[in-house]
């Protein structure tokens, strides 16, 4: 299985289950194998498991829900962006939480965009601090 290859992993709650049901795996035997386990659930933020912590992601609040296609690439972005600019995991996973949010307040996968200044200061607004 390509987990035992990765570094990271990143799913829904569903696509965790299914691993779960066809591997019979728990978190910990993933943790075991990866740096960070993050498994996302939509509305109610996301978990990022590390080693023997566990890490609680809150939802950013979305204005709307225009459209949910690409929400979790967005999230995947926004973790890709901490990871690369090697911001702590709390960060991170509010970081990929806001692209997220951001992502379904509109239509379509890619038609969105936004300043660092105005992401910046929905991110204080959203999570009660500095990015």
């Amino acid at each position: 299985m390509f987990i035992e290859q990765a570094t990271w992993v990143t799913v829904n709650d569903y696509e965790w289950e299914l691993i779960t049901e066809r591997t019979g795996w728990t978190k910990t035997d993933v943790q075991k194998q990866v740096k960070a386990l993050i498994i996302t659930r939509g509305g109610e933020g996301s978990e990022i498991h590390l080693d023997n912590e566990l890490i609680q992601i809150p939802a950013a609040k979305a204005a709307s829900t225009a459209d949910p296609t690409g929400c979790g690439d967005a999230y995947r972005a926004g973790l890709l962006y901490g990871m690369t600019h090697e911001l702590d995991w709390e960060t991170t996973g509010r970081i990929a939480s806001l692209m997220g949010t951001i992502k379904i307040e509109n239509y379509g996968t890619q038609n969105h965009q936004f300043e660092m200044s105005d992401f910046a200061a929905r991110f204080k607004e959203d999570f009660g601090r500095e990015i």
